[in-house]
């Protein structure tokens, strides 16, 4: 599979953040919360490319961090390869399409998923055969975008891809068509060079990337039965915790969805899990996103406890301070977001300035009313940035990551049952995770309920048309659940 990313440098936000002074508590969240996760330059050269589409040329960045094989950092060496004085040297295993098994050497995650804009990319590299007469391989993910008979003498080596294969993984590998065949590479360079060649694929703006309205099996695309469970498709939710049921399960309270028909995902007490009783869709956020569904509390859950979070993911896991999360109130009837707001807190973490006690350090709590044991909705747009006030360190790796310069303003707009109650320009994601891993791998949107402590189950929440929309333009009536 191909890759699908977006490069939008330097976007700018003109949004008013005076709404979002009037909702803020003053204090930021204290409490601990144990909350486990699951673990541009496009117009140079408009010269023509032998397969018909538009050459263009880079701006000279290497997505390859360590294309000079300085040492092994950022490289997953396999089947006996080797990084040595300045050269990785390459021992193949087979076709990198028909297994993972095969891979030789990979660069893993060498930019973030973005779904709705796809890119052309340039590979360069030296390489030559030491022994052996079969191809030389290079995949992306388990495609094969450079297969050929190289000579056994130092040569260069170009090629243009595109990657216009939706929602694929991003992961670099290196090989050889023929098991025992030796390699070597140098100089291994990947660059973005402007749009797919693809003229199907849509260039500019986000898109709608998932949805679902909980419907039974016979709906026909959206397959969960009344417990829960789904048939393999694009709509698939991973189980974190707990056997989700639906409104269609004989024991359910609620009988129907949002609109007084069909299903909705029933979350919470009934299965007795341990902790929470929840499912995501790992990194299908990107960090400019929108997200909107709608929720009807049965029983509330203890206070301070998730009920929907979206978890940043960094090298090493996703003990991170969440972009954005939803937390029961001590109040009947009330519920707050945690927001990341603080310009001084996007570098913090338990190795940098300590203190790190949960997915909600540092964050700032923005209360809301809502209606018990009744439908609610909930819209939120969304741009993750450091904040155009931060003085941090570099930021040059993450801008290719994020598609834009995280050193500028970000933007959160939150409207609960129409009413708009967030709208804040500035400061909307922090850094680092726990141990000091930087942000890198987007964003995974989860939902369901947390108690308190272990084998003390409390809470039910049902949750019904849930959007997910990948990149800007995003707007409330797009989102609006109810309609």
């Amino acid at each position: 599979m191909l890759f699908i990313f977006s490069i939008l440098f330097f976007v700018s936000c003109s949004k008013d953040s005076d709404l979002f002074n009037e909702y803020v508590l003053a204090d930021p969240e204290t409490e601990p919360i144990e909350n486990a996760g699951s673990d541009g330059n496009d117009t140079a050269d408009e010269s023509e490319s032998d397969d018909g589409s538009v050459a263009r040329e880079g701006d000279g960045t290497n997505l390859v961090r360590n294309g000079t094989f300085e040492n092994d950092d950022e490289w997953v060496l396999l089947n006996g390869s080797t990084i040595d004085n300045g050269i990785l040297t390459i021992i193949a295993n087979g076709s990198v399409g028909s297994s993972r098994n095969n891979w030789s050497a990979e660069v893993q995650n060498v930019l973030s998923i973005q779904y709705y804009r796809t890119r052309r990319f340039r590979f360069t590299f030296d390489a030559r055969q030491i022994s052996g007469n079969g191809e030389f391989q290079i995949g992306q993910r388990n495609n094969a975008a450079f297969e050929q008979v190289i000579t056994g003498n130092w040569a260069t080596y170009t090629v243009e891809v595109d990657g216009n294969v939706p929602n694929a993984e991003n992961d670099i590998n290196i090989g050889g068509r023929d098991a025992g065949d030796v390699f070597e590479i140098d100089n291994f360079k990947m660059e973005i060079i402007g749009d797919t060649s693809d003229h199907n694929v849509p260039q500019k703006g986000g898109q709608f990337t998932f949805f679902t309205d909980f419907e039974l099996e016979t709906y026909g695309y959206d397959q969960w039965t009344s417990n829960g469970g789904q048939t393999q498709h694009d709509n698939d939710w991973e189980v974190d915790n707990g056997l989700p049921r639906t409104t269609a399960h004989p024991n359910s309270p609620l009988k129907t969805g949002r609109d007084g028909t069909g299903s909705a995902i029933w979350l919470g007490s009934y299965n007795n899990a341990d902790r929470r009783n929840e499912f995501g869709r790992d990194i299908a956020l990107d960090f400019e996103h929108a997200i909107s569904f709608s929720f009807y509390v049965q029983n509330e859950l203890p206070p301070s406890r998730l009920m929907l979070q979206n978890r940043n993911l960094a090298p090493g896991g996703s003990s991170t301070v969440n972009a954005i999360s939803i937390r029961q109130r001590d109040t009947k009837g009330k519920m707050y977001f945690s927001l990341c707001t603080d310009v001084n807190a996007v570098d913090q973490s338990e190795a940098t300035l300590g203190g790190w006690n949960g997915a909600g350090t540092g964050t700032t709590s923005v209360d809301f009313d809502y209606n018990y044991r009744a439908w609610n909705d909930v819209v939120i747009l969304y741009k993750g940035a450091f904040g155009a006030n931060y003085t941090g360190p570099s930021t040059s790796d993450l801008a290719e990551v994020f598609g834009y310069d995280p050193r500028s303003d970000g933007y959160i707009e939150i409207w609960v049952n129409g009413n708009k109650i967030v709208d804040h320009v500035g400061t909307t994601l922090y850094r680092y995770e726990r141990r000091g891993g930087e942000i890198r791998f987007g964003i995974t949107p989860k939902i369901g309920t947390y108690w308190g402590g272990a084998f003390d189950p409390q809470g039910d929440i049902y949750y019904d048309n849930y959007a997910i929309w990948n990149g800007p333009d995003a707007t409330f009536s797009i989102m609006d659940p109810s309609k």
